[in-house]
């Protein structure tokens, strides 16, 4: 009676498994049928759609069965080669969709070359994604928890100030210093299920780049609107640790932001240090690409400009590390004011650039390097490497010196 029993429950979950799978695997051909790739070829649909069929119901179709099934036509050694032919397109057409619309989908369709089989390819980043995603309002509170954590930290159990010469000047110049935090940018949207959720796109970082993508899209936009919802990177809490033993044992006018809440205006009276990613800069892009650090997000490579060259810089990753370019600029106005970049794509870069800028002895190093320089103007780039969100090794590539006069770059 047990076995029995057990035996039931065990084919009753069997069969729910397999019907939830298959309802998903339903939704994603959905998707790819009604995408512009596939929307104006309804013989790549019809094919498709044919062998995802076949491949849920356990079947490998031969030739002249595609041929009967989807063309209506009757086998002929002759003509077997079309059959091929039509395959070939599709497999472009897959291609194509998943390198454009695509390219964010959790189960991907697919067959080797050669073979009619379509396989179901599940990718579990792309669903981690999707799930961050979709628990971004707790993720903003967390990480804003975290951040008052670390404050609340810092005031209760002050450390003893970090002597570096290079933070000297930037804070002891007479002016009140703002650190801003790089947040990244959530819009609302409606799936295709009906459910609207929080939605990240990163080539969407501020309201102007949302503004842009609704008139490119048209069709979107009773489907999507803005909203105020931020969320902060581990960077930022993190570099926030090692900055406040360096500003605890001081006394400094010290004020923090978020980069959506923050305007050039607000700093013709302060100094400015900011951290975060080459995504979160909103109205200080403009700022960071005149002095030649032009990101491309959807290639990940960090264009570095020099007098006379550019200078291309891939962020890339093996299965076992992670390589990030992180670059710094800094440099001071006329009256004295400082500005300070800490700049990086994922977390790992700014983690290792302000953990190599708090620390006494490589900033000795460092100083000696400005010194050639002859100028306190600079930029540079140094690779970071790590794995996930956990930072191995910084070297500086190289150090290059900027304008002496920044009027047209700072207010």
């Amino acid at each position: 009676m047990v076995k029995s029993t057990l035996k039931n429950s065990f084919t009753t979950l069997f069969i729910n498994t397999l019907s939830i799978r298959h309802k998903h695997i339903r939704y994603s051909l959905d998707r790819v049928i009604k995408s512009n790739v596939f929307s104006k070829s309804p013989v790549n649909q019809e094919l498709l759609k044919y062998l995802v069929n076949c491949s849920l119901q356990g079947e490998i179709p031969k030739e002249f069965q595609i041929a009967a099934d989807v063309f209506g036509r009757k086998y002929d050694p002759d003509k077997e080669i079309n059959v091929r032919v039509y395959m070939h397109n599709l497999r472009k057409k897959l291609k194509e969709y998943y390198a454009t619309e695509g390219k964010e989908d959790e189960l991907i369709l697919e067959f080797p070359k050669g073979q009619y089989a379509i396989s179901f390819n599940h990718s579990p980043i792309k669903s981690l994604k999707k799930q961050v995603y979709r628990f971004s309002p707790m993720l903003f509170v967390a990480s804003l928890i975290l951040l008052i954590s670390v404050l609340l930290f810092q005031l209760v159990f002050p450390l003893n100030q970090v002597k570096i010469g290079f933070w000297n000047d930037f804070l002891a110049n007479g002016f009140p210093t703002r650190m801003v935090l790089g947040d990244h940018y959530f819009y609302r949207g409606i799936l295709p299920s009906g459910k609207t959720v929080t939605m990240r796109d990163n080539r969407i970082n501020s309201d102007a780049d949302f503004d842009e993508y609704m008139k490119l899209h048209r069709e979107l936009m009773e489907q999507r609107e803005k909203t105020t919802l931020t969320y902060i990177n581990n960077q930022a809490p993190l570099g926030l640790f090692y900055l406040m033993q360096l500003f605890g044992g001081g006394n400094f006018d010290l004020e923090m932001d978020y980069a959506s809440r923050t305007k050039i205006d607000d700093f013709r009276d302060r100094n400015l240090l900011f951290i975060g990613s080459f995504k979160t800069l909103q109205q200080l892009k403009n700022t960071v690409e005149k002095l030649g650090l032009v990101y491309q997000i959807e290639e990940t490579q960090l264009e570095y400009q020099t007098a006379d060259s550019s200078l291309t810089f891939d962020n890339r990753s093996t299965p076992y590390l992670s390589y990030e370019h992180a670059t710094v600029a800094y440099f001071s106005t006329p009256d004295g004011r400082r500005v300070l970049f800490f700049l990086c794509d994922q977390d790992i870069g700014n983690m290792a650039l302000i953990k190599f800028f708090t620390d006494r002895n490589r900033m000795k190093d460092f100083s000696k390097k400005l010194d050639e320089l002859n100028t306190t103007n600079f930029k540079a780039v140094f690779e970071v490497k790590g794995e996930n969100r956990t930072d191995f090794d910084i070297s500086l590539l190289r150090i290059d010196a900027l304008p002496n006069d920044i009027a047209e770059i700072w207010p």
